[in-house]
């Protein structure tokens, strides 16, 4: 039994690849990107292949090279990367009789759920609640009845590029945007923290949830999450059951919400389609998302455990680091560290020697920090 995982540097990546050889035995074939595969391999103490995404015929070249080798071998995928798993319905829409089993929605509803606007468009539609949206008429409309917006980019990207218009006299930042790449939104007044619904499914049936909910960020305003809480939301819970059920959903996938104060309802942010970076914390509340995928695509009955929600995760080094450098994070919380509660994004399920090689690599290489400096100088 051996899993495929594609961007094998990615953060979220080193954790599940841990959680699934360290938890559960289980075997992973190992790709990504060109020029990176020798120093990952000695992070991972086994092969990293190269898997050249940026076209169809590149990547297929490079799959099936090393697949090739694992003839009459059952195979699992797991979608960690937007970009490869695009290239991977293709490749299987090419090969129907695979040797890999997978839980993919169909391509369109994939490619749906990644374009935010388009996925604002379907929430609407469907009478799901979302943040109301602004087209250029809307937005040349506030100036006389003015709300709170963001602009965010339609694929991708995070919170980076994100733009927010808090008072009248900041439109103007608004007048070169490209609404053909950017979707423009109101900004949800709210008390709570930002909300993550975690979900499994099947054909649209959930199998599987648990939630967490935002206790700091870096940059704190629309910053990535550094420390969060496990929870178990009903209510969120039943929207995104509905969404999926919709979607006709399958495989994993990661709803953000936010509760609208002015409206005295949860709004749904986006879908995220693929893996989550916050994965560590749905094993260690014991969800056991990861190896119920695999059992869900042999059949098998799913482990269940009682969702813990006393449990936490920290994304420790850098960001946290960098908040109690700058003044931002108080002496008493940068050290409020409860070790039989907490996990902490790509070291507890790792070990030290591996960590600190992966560190070196996410921590120093060009993309890292050039996102890196981009969140401390917005």
């Amino acid at each position: 039994m051996k899993v495929i995982i594609t961007h094998a540097g990615s953060r979220q990546a080193f954790d599940v690849i841990n959680i699934l050889k360290r938890e559960y035995g289980l075997e992973t074939i190992l790709f990504s990107k060109p020029g990176k595969t020798l120093y990952l391999s000695l992070v991972y103490r086994q092969k990293v292949n190269r898997l050249d995404c940026e076209m169809y015929e590149n990547f297929r070249a490079d799959f099936e090279k090393v697949l090739n080798r694992y003839k009459g071998e059952k195979l699992y995928y797991m979608a960690i990367s937007e970009k490869a798993t695009l290239h991977f319905y293709d490749y299987v829409k090419e090969r129907p009789s695979t040797n890999i089993s997978y839980l993919l929605p169909e391509k369109e509803v994939f490619e749906l759920t990644r374009n935010k606007d388009e996925f604002q468009q379907f929430c609407e539609m469907n009478r799901l609640p979302v943040p109301r949206s602004y087209d250029k008429m809307g937005v040349e409309e506030l100036a006389a009845s003015f709300n709170p917006v963001v602009a965010k980019k339609k694929i991708g990207a995070g919170s980076m590029g994100m733009k927010y218009v808090e008072t009248k006299d900041q439109i103007h930042l608004l007048d070169d945007i490209n609404y053909d790449s950017y979707l423009i939104q109101e900004k949800i007044e709210s008390s709570q923290n930002i909300h993550g619904g975690f979900f499994l499914s099947e054909k649209g049936k959930v199998h599987v949830y648990h939630g967490h909910f935002r206790i700091r960020t870096f940059p704190e305003n629309g910053g990535v999450t550094v420390f969060s809480k496990a929870d178990l939301n009903e209510e969120l819970k039943s929207i995104g059951t509905k969404v999926l059920k919709k979607l006709n959903w399958s495989g994993f996938a990661m709803i953000e919400f936010m509760f609208d104060q002015n409206s005295k309802e949860w709004k749904i942010i986006e879908l995220n389609p693929r893996l989550w970076g916050s994965v560590m914390l749905s094993e260690f509340c014991n969800s056991s998302m990861l190896i119920n995928y695999v059992r869900l695509c042999q059949g098998k009955p799913l482990r269940k455990k009682r969702v813990a929600t006393d449990r936490y995760i920290r994304w420790f080094f850098p960001f946290e680091i960098v908040s109690f450098l700058k003044g931002r994070l108080g002496l008493t919380d940068f050290f409020n560290i409860q070790n039989d509660k907490t996990c902490y994004i790509n070291f507890t399920y790792s070990g030290w020697g591996a960590a600190l090689l992966y560190l070196l690599y996410f921590t120093f290489n060009g993309n890292s920090i050039s996102r890196f400096f981009k969140k401390i100088f917005p």
